[in-house]
């Protein structure tokens, strides 16, 4: 899926200006990169907020245009940072970072869960650890999922970094031995298990 926002030049900085843009339904933003110029934007409130729930989180690749430029109008962003204010649960200020094509970064990537374990359907719980992963990779190839397939998952089972399989040219990064999901068994099994333990 595509994922696109418009953003406008931006000549005031400043908390005055914010609160302005803000009354108008503007979200302050910025751009920044390492290969580009920083440049002052604002980008409609409505608009980000649709593009967040499309989205589904910020570790994706977003193309950017700026009205008002004549040179290389349209960039390859990622949504670094978001600043909602606390209460009124409005937007303050949103980050965007151009990525360099041709060079890895590291992005977090929602986990789901695929197939029906066998312990869960012997009474245990499933638990997930974590619910997103660090992974290394070039920005054209950011997953927006990290899959992991659950079938095999005996009570007392549990899945690490280490155990995932391949996810093609991605790195998957962390402590390879930490867990990802486990299968917990019912509290009376547990104690069977442990009296049997104990034999």
């Amino acid at each position: 899926m595509e994922y696109e926002i418009s953003a406008m030049l931006r000549s005031k900085t400043g908390k005055g200006a914010a609160r302005s843009m803000r009354r108008e339904s503007l979200v302050p933003a910025v751009l920044y990169g390492p290969s580009s110029e920083s440049m002052a934007l604002a980008v409609p409130s409505l608009r980000l907020e649709k593009l967040l729930r499309e989205m589904e989180g910020e570790s994706r690749l977003v193309t950017l245009s700026v009205e008002g430029v004549t040179e290389n109008p349209v960039r390859k962003v990622l949504l670094r940072e978001i600043q909602v204010h606390p209460f009124r649960r409005r937007f303050l200020h949103v980050d965007f970072f151009e990525a360099p094509m041709d060079r890895k970064i590291v992005v977090n990537v929602p986990i789901e869960l695929k197939g029906d374990a066998i312990g869960v359907r012997k009474g245990g719980s499933l638990n997930l650890i974590l619910r997103t992963l660090a992974v290394r990779c070039l920005p054209a190839e950011i997953p927006e999922r990290i899959y992991v397939d659950v079938k095999s998952l005996d009570l007392g089972g549990t899945i690490t970094i280490a155990g995932l399989s391949e996810q093609g040219t991605q790195e998957l990064m962390g402590e390879p031995s930490q867990a990802v999901v486990t299968v917990v068994a019912p509290e009376g099994k547990s104690k069977e298990a442990e009296g049997a333990r104990g034999k």
